[in-house]
């Protein structure tokens, strides 16, 4: 695993240029951000004691050419005195030229889950993407593109484990549909194909409906898929959530 922080190191140099944008070439200049926030939380105490707190921060937003995308989402869970979820992602990405039909892409992302059998996953991609459906009430965009991805074994669950470093082909496939003026349906689809190592997939599906103002209500049911997943650890996670979302 020589040599493993170059590959990444590049791949960050390339994504960070496209999400900052530049007035004049020399300072960055940030708009006000548009995007969501959800919180959910589920907590009980007597003779179940249990715990489940979800949040996320979503934000875009479009400085010239370009488009950027500032992504943290987290996932805790208890039951008694036992956790039994603890999760952060972390993601990174800008679009260049944002508003045009193709453009560029470079992303970088970081994953710590106590529950998967990494310490962390770092990922970093650059590539190609299309706007194959761009009205007001729907959208449809792909994206496939080259990149590297190092996983650090948790040796608490693999003690002989190696950890994982692979160039990768990152394909992400997002579908928006507002269908009333009200209530709205996304599905997000996201892999990241590695050449030697685990495939990683996520999936999310959700719908989301107002409420008043800017305060909607959203369902969401999340996929995540390992395709060697480590030592006795399922290939497969899944989360059914309710959540509210507030737009700005």
């Amino acid at each position: 695993m020589r040599n493993v922080a170059k590959p990444v190191a590049l791949l960050a140099a390339l994504a960070t240029p496209l999400a900052w944008g530049f007035d004049d070439g020399s300072e960055p200049v940030v708009p006000p951000f548009s995007g969501g926030i959800e919180l959910g939380a589920f907590m009980a105490t007597g003779n179940t004691e249990t715990t489940h707190i979800k949040g996320k921060i979503d934000t875009q937003h479009l400085i010239g050419n370009w488009q950027n995308q500032y992504l943290f989402e987290t996932l805790y869970s208890e039951d008694g005195d036992e956790r039994s979820a603890e999760r952060y992602y972390g993601l990174v990405q800008g679009n260049y030229p944002g508003a045009g039909k193709h453009y560029f892409f470079g992303m970088a992302s970081g994953e710590v889950d106590k529950f998967s059998g990494y310490d962390y996953i770092a990922t970093g991609a650059v590539g190609y993407g299309q706007r194959i459906i761009d009205q007001d009430n729907m959208t449809l965009v792909s994206e496939i593109g080259p990149g590297y991805s190092y996983k650090k074994i948790d040796l608490n669950e693999d003690p002989d484990g190696e950890d994982e470093s692979s160039w990768i082909t990152r394909v992400k496939l997002e579908y928006w549909w507002q269908f009333s003026s009200t209530a709205e349906f996304r599905q997000l689809l996201a892999s990241d194909i590695a050449f030697d190592g685990a495939n990683i997939s996520r999936s999310e599906t959700s719908v989301s409906a107002a409420l008043i103002g800017n305060l909607a209500m959203k369902l969401s049911y999340n996929v995540k898929y390992n395709s060697d997943p480590v030592g006795d650890l399922k290939s497969t996670d899944t989360e059914l959530g309710a959540t509210l979302l507030y737009s700005f």
